[in-house]
């Protein structure tokens, strides 16, 4: 199997299930099952290199990422979500889903159930009722035998929403519950976030956010760099953004560790594209040296 490739699959629909589906994720080491509570493909970023299409939500020019004005979001139901993640827990637990056509070929050391993500087509803690979404996974992976040191529970977040009372409901259960969150943080200034990751959300939220929870819980942080118009981020820019990790650790907040990643999965626009390997390697030296901290590197070859 072509890792590479293989990590580049990332369907949110998998056969009838609309709210679950399995991955071989590159920052799992493994298969993770997916929760996605944003089926409707609504978020409140639009980052430059998601792969998820937001064209019905952007009417005109306009950055719109929640439904225009008098449309109600339709409510993801936990009950369909619990029988849709039962099912997969129960072909992992069997071993049957490396039997399945897109896993059969996937090499032994990664056939191994990493975690349950809540991850998805948008973010999920927008979700109203986030807590209740994890109390759904934590009794599914115990009714198909999992202990919690077995599978973990992954929350994939932008962290924009971190501070809502269902949110850190949801939190306190993942803590008692083998639970890690995965905290988005692409750009070392406000400038450099609002090209990529495209929101009218302010940075300054995002980094309070992030400090708030890493006080409490240490979390990692998920970064990507790409090259934007044939153009890495700056050497200013990456010393900006070792300053926030810096930063944050000082004032108090534990970082277990730096995800950094290149575009992997060909986004919309065409004009973003993976950084080469050497600079991504480069750009992990320098955190490294900077804050102490271990970074993990995951390239893509978009473009290059």
């Amino acid at each position: 199997m072509n890792q590479l490739a293989g990590f580049a699959l990332h369907p949110r629909h998998w056969r009838e299930f609309r709210l679950c589906y399995p991955v071989v994720s590159r920052r799992s080491k493994g298969l993770s099952l997916g929760v996605n509570l944003n089926p409707d493909r609504v978020c409140n970023f639009d980052c430059i290199y998601c792969e998820v299409n937001r064209q019905d939500f952007r009417p005109g020019k306009n950055k719109v990422r929640l439904p225009p004005s008098g449309q109600v979001r339709p409510l993801v139901n936990l009950d369909e979500a619990s029988y849709e993640l039962g099912q997969l827990l129960k072909l992992a637990r069997s071993g049957a889903i490396w039997q399945e056509a897109e896993f059969s070929e996937v090499p032994p050391d990664l056939r191994r159930l990493n975690d349950i993500a809540f991850s998805g087509d948008g973010e999920p803690t927008t979700y109203p009722y986030f807590d209740k979404a994890v109390e759904m996974a934590i009794a599914a992976r115990a009714a198909a035998g999992y202990a919690a040191e077995e599978v973990k529970l992954v929350l994939i977040t932008n962290a924009t929403q971190l501070q809502r009372t269902q949110v850190q409901a949801g939190l306190r259960l993942m803590d008692a519950a083998n639970g890690e969150i995965w905290a988005k943080l692409d750009a070392g200034t406000a400038e450099y976030y609002a090209l990529i990751d495209q929101t009218n959300l302010s940075y300054t939220r995002v980094l309070h956010n992030i400090l708030e929870t890493a006080r409490q819980r240490p979390l990692n942080i998920q970064t990507c760099m790409m090259r934007v118009q044939g153009e890495a981020p700056s050497q200013a820019e990456i010393e900006a953004y070792c300053d926030r990790l810096a930063e944050i650790i000082a004032e108090g907040g534990q970082l277990k560790m730096v995800q950094l990643y290149t575009v992997a999965r060909r986004p919309p626009n065409e004009w973003v594209t993976s950084l080469p390997d050497d600079a991504l390697e480069a750009i992990a030296h320098r955190i490294r040296e900077r804050t102490e901290l271990p970074v993990e590197t995951y390239g893509g070859n978009v473009g290059i």
